[in-house]
C-alpha cells in the first residue's frame, strides 16, 4: 500500500528548473506505483484546489526556493513553510495559499511537498545542470516519499 493517492505535479517546462516537477512525474512512469494517480497541472492556478478535493492525500512536486543549493530536494509540510512565503512559489499564483484555500473550501486533503531547489526559473526549456543531476537521486526520494506515507 502506498502513501498517497495521487503525485500532482506544478511547473512550467518553459522556465527552465520550474519543470523539474513535471520530468520527475515522466520518471515515476516508469516505476511500479500501484494505486496512485499522476497528474501534471502545469501553472494550474485555482484548479488545484479542485483537484485536490478528489484525494484523501497528496505529494505536490515542484520547484520551490528554500535557499538550499540547486538540486537540493526536501519534503515538507505546506504549513511549516510561512516564513518564506513570499519566495517560495515561482508561479504566478502563490501554491502555498492555494493549498490553505483548499483546506478550507474543500476539505481536508493531507498534502506534503516534495520541493526541488531551481537554480534558474528564467525563459529556457532545459534545466539547468545542478537539477538535472540530481534527477536520479530526487526520483528516488521520490518513490520513497509516496511510499512511506
Amino acid at each position: 500500500m502506498t502513501g498517497c493517492d495521487a503525485v500532482i505535479a506544478l511547473g512550467n517546462p518553459f522556465r527552465r528548473d520550474d519543470g523539474v516537477g513535471s520530468l520527475l512525474l515522466d520518471r515515476l512512469r516508469d516505476r511500479e506505483l500501484p494505486d496512485v494517480e499522476l497528474v501534471d497541472l502545469g501553472d494550474p492556478g485555482f484548479r488545484l484546489i479542485h483537484v485536490l478535493a478528489d484525494y484523501s492525500s497528496v505529494v505536490i512536486v515542484d520547484a520551490v526556493d528554500f535557499g538550499a543549493e540547486p538540486g537540493t530536494f526536501e519534503v515538507f509540510d505546506p504549513a511549516d513553510t510561512e516564513t518564506v512565503r513570499t519566495e517560495r512559489s515561482s508561479h504566478k499564483t502563490d501554491v502555498f495559499e492555494l493549498l490553505e484555500v483548499a483546506d478550507t473550501v474543500e476539505g481536508p486533503t493531507a498534502v506534503r511537498v516534495f520541493g526541488v531547489q531551481p537554480a534558474s526559473i528564467d525563459f529556457g526549456d532545459e534545466l539547468t545542470d545542478e537539477v538535472a543531476t540530481a534527477l536520479p537521486s530526487a526520483t528516488d526520494a521520490l518513490v520513497e516519499t509516496i511510499q512511506t506515507g
